[in-house]
């Protein structure tokens, strides 16, 4: 039982030196990022970015492994499937269907409950929901 121990502390030291290549990130709002009402933005800003977009903040305990495999995966997934940084890049069909997935995302699944286990400030309330879903419904009518 001691040598396990003693091995898997030693595990856990050396997958300290597997670097952890995070994707870029942009400290500022870039130029074509996703543009909403100021109640809406804070909610993004607070529920969504870290994931889905190019502003992500990572904390400390995201720099150890394996927790820094994990949120490097996250990260990449989330702005793989949706980036707001990007958000005037992307074709109005897209956008459209982001806007159109967005309240059944928040309402199912976003953000993450594993997310929320560490980020309890990001939870969505039934009124941020509430503006999220109005903000998507209104801005896809625009885009139609």
């Amino acid at each position: 039982m001691k040598k396990l121990a003693i091995l898997i502390i030693l595990i856990f030291i050396g997958i300290q030196f597997v670097p952890m290549d995070v994707p870029a990130d942009v400290p500022t709002k870039a130029v074509n990022s996703i543009e909403a009402p100021e109640n809406v933005q804070a909610i993004l800003d607070r529920s969504c970015f870290d994931c889905h977009s190019n502003h992500t903040i990572y904390p400390w305990y995201s720099n150890i492994a394996p927790v820094s495999w994990f949120t490097k995966h996250h990260v990449e997934e989330g702005r793989k499937h949706m980036n707001f940084s990007t958000w005037a890049s992307y074709e109005d069909e897209k956008k459209l269907k982001f806007l159109q997935k967005i309240p059944k995302a928040i309402q199912s699944k976003m953000p993450l409950s594993s997310y929320l286990i560490m980020h309890q400030d990001a939870k969505l309330s039934d009124a941020d929901k509430e503006a999220i879903k109005i903000w998507a419904t209104e801005a896809a009518f625009d885009l139609e």
